[in-house]
């Protein structure tokens, strides 16, 4: 039953990735794909190695692209059964992967390509690995430990709390200490090293400027407020759907009593895998805002503790919540699902994430039309957003480049002189334009008017559209 659930949502998923356009990351994402390198500004370059994969088995079309996805969506409960098998038995195993397929943010996620989609699947890699270490006692376990955690490091780098929370229940756990010994935990941990080189190398060779622009938010204090923590926990609530989110919460406190009361080594394990992220993702919320993703790692251990809070023998009514809670959240994920595919209703400028999914191949067909009428070469824009989604639907038939932040895309080649010297078609949101960047490169600023992207009749972005000229080398 559980397997044919896994096969039928991947078929689903599979269509839905085919047929729904590309976020704005993920058009950026396949920029990277187009020229593999050993890591990139915004992340580490495990999502633009798998984007290239998929590119090259199913082709430059959105399936290809989210190929990865798809197949990760597959294998990823799979890992979360055997690891809540081996730690809780089969009905915590079977509660939680119903609760993962059926979550709101791990449906999406099953769809959409992104840096998580790499980093969830290594994190449940190594959390198994260290499930079948405490039960076997086979320190071998350690090797593979070492390897999910090095590609772990080589999708995000969220994943460097994987490492935390191994020190965590090295120290932690009863007996754990006695690992420190063993030639293969420092093995492990070399092997994870080695894998993180690519990263590393990148960075020496750019100024740590990916490094600086990822950790330097850790010092952005915005002064203590409560805000972003609610819309954190609020975030929690709808992304795992709210019965589970309550389940989880409950299956949290209780799985934490544990560990700290008794030391109990199945919850030890869980918490310590937990506690680093999520301890450190609600302090920061106290200064600055999290992003509802950032916690994606964790969400298939709160599907664990909300499966354990579903099985508990209490007066609060948890399995009265649990009998309703996965019905919900499929529900609210089909929603999701449906509204990607041909949303219900589309407010003109809507902010609706899903907005940036529609009418981009006409958009740009328009763009063309313009630019081959004012004898424009190539397409200049001041956003990686824009860059990538023009660059997706005019599939290399017109050169599209950024103006400003060069170093999102020092893997790809230059824009030869030729093609720099003529005119070029300026296309930018309204909110983003800059026209002192503008006038800084070009001699000549010509106003062509405004642009609308549309869903139907319905606009969706204005966007300013200038011709530029005579560049100033």
């Amino acid at each position: 039953m559980l397997l044919a659930a896994i096969a039928v949502l991947g078929v689903c998923r599979a269509f839905l990735a085919a047929s729904i356009g590309l976020t704005d990351d993920e058009a950026y994402y396949r920029l990277w794909a187009l020229a593999p390198a050993w890591s990139y500004l915004d992340h580490p370059p495990m999502t633009g190695w798998m984007i290239a994969a998929g590119r090259w088995v199913a082709g430059d079309n959105p399936l290809g692209i989210r190929l990865a996805t798809v197949l990760t969506s597959l294998l990823g409960p799979i890992v979360l059964w055997r690891f809540a098998h081996i730690l809780f038995g089969p009905a915590v195993a079977r509660r939680a992967v119903w609760m993962v397929l059926a979550m709101p943010l791990m449906a999406a996620g099953g769809v959409i390509i992104t840096p998580d989609t790499p980093s969830v699947l290594c994190w449940g890699l190594a959390a198994w690995a260290l499930a079948e270490l405490q039960v076997s006692r086979n320190a071998h376990w350690w090797l593979a430990v070492g390897v999910f955690a090095g590609c772990g490091l080589l999708s995000k780098y969220t994943n460097l709390f994987m490492g935390a929370g191994i020190l965590l229940w090295l120290t932690w756990g009863a007996g754990n200490p006695r690992w420190l010994r063993s030639w293969q935990l420092w093995a492990g941990g070399a092997i994870a090293i080695l894998l993180s080189l690519p990263v590393l190398l990148w960075n020496a060779q750019h100024e740590w400027a990916s490094f600086a622009k990822q950790f330097g938010r850790v010092g952005r204090d915005q002064g203590w407020t409560f805000t972003y923590l609610a819309e954190l926990i609020a975030a929690f609530g709808g992304l795992a759907s709210p019965l589970i989110a309550v389940l989880a919460t409950v299956g949290l406190v209780h799985a934490l009593a544990s560990a700290v009361r008794r030391r109990e080594p199945r919850h030890t394990l869980l918490m310590a895998g937990l506690l680093p992220l999520l301890g450190y993702f609600l302090t920061h919320s106290l200064h600055g805002r999290v992003q509802a993703n950032w916690l994606a790692p964790l969400y298939p251990a709160f599907a664990i503790c909300a499966a354990i809070a579903a099985l508990l023998d209490t007066r609060l009514g948890l399995r009265r919540i649990a009998t309703w809670a996965v019905p919900l959240a499929f529900v609210g994920s089909a929603v999701i699902y449906a509204h990607a595919l041909h949303p219900l209703r589309m407010a003109p400028y809507s902010k609706d994430p899903s907005a940036q999914l529609h009418g981009w191949a006409h958009f740009a067909a328009e763009l063309d039309a313009v630019r081959a009428a004012h004898g424009a070469c190539w397409m200049a824009t001041s956003s990686y957003a824009t860059t990538g989604q023009l660059a997706f639907a005019l599939k290399g038939r017109v050169p599209v480049m950024q103006l400003d932040e060069p170093l999102r895309y020092v893997h790809l080649p230059p824009l030869d002189a030729r093609t720099r010297s003529c005119p070029a078609l300026y296309v930018e949101l309204e909110r983003r334009h800059d026209s002192s960047l503008l006038h800084a490169q070009f001699a000549g600023v010509s106003d062509l008017g405004t642009r609308e992207r549309r869903y139907g009749d319905v606009p969706l972005a204005r966007y300013v559209v200038l011709l530029l000229a005579s560049p100033q080398l």
